[in-house]
């Protein structure tokens, strides 16, 4: 099966350039608000779904965002790369989510509830993108296994408050493989950075607190996004999550 679903990674469009050019900037010691604006706007289609995402239901804004400055002004750099990534996800994919039970606003709210718990839960900031953009993506690769699930007819049923990291060994037992393995593979074919996907192959090891962190997201954001905070009570992190 791992043959079947690699071709599909390899098929898959690349993050576009200027995301990448974002995600630079984030290093930069200096930018400004016109910097990002200036990058973002090399691609009007990005523009255009940063916009839709920082304005659908799942950021609930009090206000309409109507131009990219307003939001960049609003939002920072560190959000906007979440909207660029949502949006870029949101356009490549054919959201068949049938094999998990939910649709593509439950997706997306799962992704922006474990970043936005990675977020607060950190306090490294230095290391904090490279932190809260694996948990947003971390679990990514659902509809790819979702989709490959539907052309082979295989199906098990989950309840939607499923603790994610138990839901990695049903996939595993149904498909194979499961989703942290194939997201490494689309990390992989989107050139992120290597530090990414270490985080991401090695958080199960709950041996430092940025792969703590990554195992409480998932353990607590159920598949529609719901969270439930009492899952990590024994986890050293638990106290933290009163942020949220």
């Amino acid at each position: 099966m791992i043959e079947e679903i690699v071709k599909k990674i390899e098929q898959l469009p690349p993050v576009p350039n200027v995301v990448q050019e974002l995600q630079d900037m984030y290093y930069m010691d200096s930018y400004n608000a016109v910097d990002i604006e200036n990058v973002i706007k090399k691609d009007p289609n990005l523009v255009a779904n940063i916009l839709k995402v920082a304005n659908s239901p799942l950021y609930e804004f009090a206000r309409e965002i109507v131009d990219i400055r307003q939001a960049i002004v609003m939002f920072g750099l560190e959000q906007i790369i979440e909207f660029a990534l949502a949006g870029f996800v949101n356009d490549m994919m054919d959201f068949n989510l049938d094999l998990y039970g939910i649709d593509a606003m439950e997706f997306l709210k799962m992704a922006q509830q474990k970043a936005k718990i990675a977020a607060a839960l950190d306090d490294q900031t230095r290391d904090r993108f490279v932190l809260v953009n694996t948990a947003f993506l971390s679990d990514v690769s659902k509809v790819i296994l979702s989709n490959f699930a539907k052309e082979k007819k295989i199906s098990f049923e989950v309840e939607k408050d499923i603790d994610l990291n138990d839901l990695d060994t049903v996939e595993k037992s149904y498909l194979g493989v499961d989703s942290i393995e194939v997201a490494a593979l689309m990390f992989d074919k989107w050139n992120f950075e290597k530090s990414m996907i270490e985080l991401l192959t090695s958080f199960k090891d709950r041996a430092n607190d940025m792969q703590e962190i990554i195992w409480v997201a998932r353990q607590v954001v159920g598949l529609d996004g719901t969270l439930h905070k009492e899952r990590a009570e024994e986890s050293p992190l638990y106290p933290r999550l009163s942020r949220v």
